[in-house]
């Protein structure tokens, strides 16, 4: 009797670690609450998974501070570093797994708070060597 109630109580207890888990906050709900600070928030629908994000301002100096190497969902918030403050326009692109990118230009971004930049496939970039990513993506049935 003692043996299968302390077998209960560890499985009852892997439980909850797994709940308790699963209910920590995102990065999306952190710049959500964070009502002081300056975000982009990247919503990819490209259908692509991402290996990579990069964000730039002004004649294309990259913000080191908001690239992200394999992002693990198809959302996610970057906080803008605060020198860079003054600018309001922002360039997001995303590469995908077959080097393909997808690039959109946001602007008129507020001081303070989250702002949404959706990445659809229409901001699909076209660039030399593209063909054999494409057909490399189509092999693989994407």
């Amino acid at each position: 009797m003692k043996k299968s109630f302390s077998i209960f109580t560890i499985i009852l207890i892997i439980i909850m670690i797994i709940t308790l888990c699963s209910c920590r906050s995102t990065d999306n709900d952190d710049a959500q609450k964070d009502k002081n600070s300056r975000y982009l928030t990247i919503i990819n629908e490209t259908g692509q998974i991402i290996n990579e994000v990069h964000v730039t301002v002004g004649e294309g100096t990259e913000i080191e501070a908001m690239g992200l190497k394999n992002p693990d969902t198809m959302s996610f918030s970057l906080k803008v570093p605060k020198e860079y403050e003054e600018y309001t326009t922002f360039v997001v692109t995303l590469v995908d797994r077959y080097d393909l990118k997808y690039q959109t230009e946001i602007s008129g971004v507020p001081q303070k708070g989250r702002t949404e930049v959706v990445i659809t496939e229409e901001d699909y970039v076209k660039e030399k060597g593209d063909l054999w990513n494409k057909l490399d993506q189509w092999f693989n049935g994407d």
